[in-house]
């Protein structure tokens, strides 16, 4: 599956500082936003001004909040918001088997990404058919160090996983988690969505990776969650060097 036959979706709310143009630039330097190449904005809140001018762009589709859905949900805490707002992301209407995209909107990616994820999915599919999760970021793992020439991907560990800035699902795996959330995050409110995506892969033994290195860092310092920053030291700001040569 290459990045031109997935969706691609971003979580998306309105905050003090907006780092969702940043996002899609970076986003459209390897991967051009226009009619046949959809991005979708799901917008977590009935406030979409940071949204006003891409409106009228083409490529880009943004899906609101309706206001039955806000109404239910605006007093609950900002976790539990993040929460139905992923699970919107899972469950955005989406034809066909297609694999999704799930971004979140304060990132940056890796000059070389595009062709290094295509290549990586090209070899997890051959691997793991459609029963995978591959992260694109991963503060908590560092594979710097045991990285082999042309290595693609690493198993990341369920209990070391946390942010999910950047996960691909093949579809049947995101219809069965969207289903794990809706119990356990949107109506339960157990847990912030990322950990519940752990839990769900380990409960439900489906293979867990990401791509080595990582492709996209955090960028979003004034985050929604307070007194929490993370970014990955796996990080590479190019992979087209030949040290990390495609196989």
């Amino acid at each position: 599956m290459t990045l031109d036959k997935i969706n691609l979706v971003i979580s998306t709310v309105c905050r003090e500082e907006n780092y969702l143009a940043a996002t899609l630039d970076s986003l459209s330097s390897e991967y051009p936003i226009r009619n046949n190449q959809i991005v979708s904005l799901i917008v977590g809140s009935p406030v979409t001004t940071h949204l006003d001018h891409y409106r009228l762009s083409p490529g880009i589709n943004v899906v609101e909040m309706g206001p039955n859905t806000w109404s239910w949900i605006k007093d609950r805490p900002t976790l539990h918001r993040a929460t139905w707002n992923y699970y919107r992301c899972l469950t955005y209407p989406i034809a066909g088997g297609r694999g999704t995209l799930v971004l979140e909107d304060d990132i940056r990616f890796a000059h070389g990404w595009r062709a290094r994820l295509d290549c990586t999915l090209k070899v997890l599919e051959e691997k793991y058919s459609s029963t995978f999760v591959l992260a694109l970021y991963a503060p908590l793992l560092s594979a710097r160090k045991e990285r082999r020439p042309g290595q693609l991907y690493v198993e990341y560990p369920y209990n070391t996983f946390i942010g999910a800035q950047g996960i691909y699902y093949p579809a049947e795996v995101r219809l069965r988690f969207a289903r794990y959330l809706k119990v356990h995050g949107v109506v339960a409110n157990e847990t912030h969505y990322d950990l519940l995506l752990r839990d769900y892969l380990a409960r439900s033994s489906v293979p867990l990776l990401a791509t080595s290195p990582c492709l996209i860092q955090h960028i979003g310092k004034a985050s929604v969650i307070q007194n929490f920053w993370h970014e990955s030291s796996d990080f590479v700001e190019d992979v087209t060097a030949e040290m990390f040569g495609l196989p």
